[in-house]
């Protein structure tokens, strides 16, 4: 009995310490596989961090394909420890310098990432306020040629006649008297401005602030480069070629006594663009 009892006790004491041992075992493999997904998702993880930058600048993609060979070495690593450790233990500690690397590494080109992002969007708003300033100036640029490339009209000359029965003309200032307005003034030299037709408008307004003209004696509208619609006198087109050169309208009226009293306002356009003005007076 007492042979049986302690033989009992021994297979009890001897499955206890079995159990313990696989008990051990078990926690050891489980916390070998435990370190061995926790690298793996780091390095998957790290891999998806770091490419959902791929694609925002050169420069980022440069540093991504850098970070991707490190990645890949460390990789290898992996596959080496769990094939060569010699040990549960050493395996589960090359694991944990391994999970440790991987997170430096995530956390290194992370902040390289941010960096080069600021460098990027300050080189955007530079890019954009030197858009802007370049704009500005090709603006002005162009708008200084467009002012320079107007041509000037000076020298203006008004004449008013009266048409005679035989019908020559006599210069007069009287108004009752006159039938026909002449204005002549030279188109100056402008080497900026385009060779080619040129349409020339004259505008006269009566001393009471009416256009002086008839539809029916060719007066009609023209759009200035402002876009306002303004009515002109007379007009016609004209060939310039870059020099001065002297250019004549007139308008005539057919009955007597068309032209009030006072002082006319006296404008040449061309191209849209007030050339020149003077006044006249008729008494």
């Amino acid at each position: 009995m007492i042979l049986l009892i302690v033989s009992v006790l021994l297979n009890i004491f001897q499955w206890t310490r079995n159990n313990s041992a696989i008990t051990s075992y078990q926690q050891k493999v489980d916390t070998l596989v435990i370190e061995q997904v926790n690298v793996e998702k780091e390095l998957v993880d790290t891999r998806n961090d770091l490419e959902q930058y791929r694609g925002k600048s050169a420069s980022l993609d440069s540093l991504l394909d850098e970070a991707n060979v490190r990645l890949t070495e460390q990789e290898k690593q992996i596959k080496d420890i769990s094939r060569n450790s010699r040990n549960m233990a050493e395996m589960n500690a090359k694991l944990k310098a391994q999970l440790k690397t991987l997170q430096g590494l995530r956390d290194e080109y992370l902040t390289r990432i941010d960096s080069l992002l600021t460098e990027n969007q300050k080189l955007q708003a530079e890019k954009k306020e030197l858009t802007g300033t370049v704009e500005s100036l090709n603006k002005n640029l162009e708008t200084t040629v467009n002012t320079a490339s107007v041509l000037r009209a000076e020298y203006l000359k008004v004449s008013s006649y009266k048409r005679k029965g035989s019908g020559s003309y006599s210069a007069t200032p009287t108004a009752k008297r006159v039938h026909k307005m002449e204005v002549c003034f030279d188109v100056l030299e402008n080497k900026i401005a385009k060779a080619g037709e040129k349409t020339v408008y004259l505008k006269v307004t009566e001393p009471g602030g009416k256009p002086l003209g008839n539809k029916g004696m060719g007066s009609g509208s023209f759009k200035t480069a402002a876009g306002e619609d303004l009515m002109y006198t007379a007009n016609s087109t004209i060939t310039y070629t870059g020099v001065k050169q002297n250019v004549c309208l007139n308008y005539e009226e057919q009955q007597d006594k068309m032209f009030p009293v006072g002082n006319y306002l006296v404008e040449i356009y061309i191209d849209g663009n007030l050339c020149g003005s003077t006044t006249y007076s008729l008494k």
